[in-house]
């Protein structure tokens, strides 16, 4: 073979596999086998990996936290990737299906190509705006849904009842308080739009949620300017430990109803109040407790200085 025919025969085979590299990866291509998509096209090339991914996500919500491992959820696929040894890993968003604005929640799993999970994590969770009507409820919670009332009758002091007590302008009871993990309510807007409120403790592996139903009554001459803040009261403990209300608007998310936690009625006390001469307003404080705590004594001091017992 002359040297010419073999540089030839070199040239031809180099062509030759050139072509063939191309051709693995037009093929690659055509047989929607691509390392990396998004959406839809995730769907199309890795189906039984997205379909895996979903189906886990579905029937395995405990990753999601209390407050959305039993809510109704809806899952997209954002993207999947092509990793090493068959492994895919597919992307997905999720939300409540209903009462949410905000920000999806994202996770990951990494899926075999038999299908099975191998890794999963939790990248963000679902982040609530907090939306204009929720700031609108300060303002309306106080004025209208916790209701001032012209007083038509006057709210009468029964004897020896430690709950209702005088002060040097208001006369206010305070409820016993009432205690639970989490507070669920519904709850409407300045345009009538109903909605669901959740709350839920800071802690809450220690801490539960204690609510107190307060009533103040404004039977003096005048108008009385109170605001209804972290400083509007204390609860003490059985150890005499002090606690002040958490803010019940801002603290407040949308959430899925839960009967069990479901508070009837239940308006955050919270925020500006005016209550002109024969007026009242009732509505709830809320504080953050230990688990299991008891209660001796409420101060209000908005205002007022008065102090309920409940031992």
């Amino acid at each position: 073979m002359t040297e010419e025919n073999r540089n030839e025969q070199e040239e031809s085979q180099v062509t030759e596999d050139s072509v063939d590299a191309e051709k693995s990866e037009s093929e690659v291509e055509s047989t929607g086998s691509a390392v990396f998509a998004f959406g839809d096209e995730a769907k199309t090339n890795f189906p039984s990996q997205v379909e895996a991914a979903l189906n886990y996500a579905a029937s395995n919500k405990y990753d999601y936290g209390p407050r959305l491992r039993n809510a109704e959820l809806e899952w997209n696929v954002l993207s999947a990737e092509q990793m090493a040894n068959d492994i895919v890993r597919v992307n997905l968003q999720y939300t409540p299906t209903t009462g949410f604005r905000g920000d999806p929640g994202t996770e990951y799993m990494d899926i075999d190509a038999g299908g099975a999970v191998l890794a999963r994590r939790q990248l963000t969770t679902p982040k609530e705006n907090r939306p204009v009507v929720l700031m609108g409820i300060t303002a309306f919670s106080v004025i209208l849904a916790v209701v001032l009332i012209s007083l038509m009758t006057v709210f009468k002091e029964e004897a020896g009842d430690p709950l209702y007590v005088a002060g040097r302008t208001l006369w206010i009871r305070a409820e016993v308080p009432e205690q639970q993990l989490f507070i669920t309510y519904a709850g409407a807007d300045s345009n009538g739009v109903l909605y669901n409120w959740a709350m839920k403790p800071d802690d809450e592996a220690n801490n539960e949620l204690v609510y107190v139903e307060v009533t103040l009554i404004n039977q003096t001459s005048g108008t009385v300017n109170l605001v209804v803040d972290e400083g509007a009261a204390t609860l003490l403990d059985g150890d005499k430990t002090a606690f002040r209300p958490i803010d019940s608007i801002t603290r407040a998310y949308s959430a899925e109803p839960a009967p069990k936690f479901n508070v009837p009625g239940f308006v955050p006390l919270w925020g500006s109040v005016k209550l002109n001469e024969g007026q009242q307003v009732t509505g709830m404080l809320v504080f953050e407790l230990p688990a299991g705590s008891s209660f001796s004594e409420l101060r209000w001091r908005a205002s007022d200085s008065v102090t309920i017992r409940y031992q």
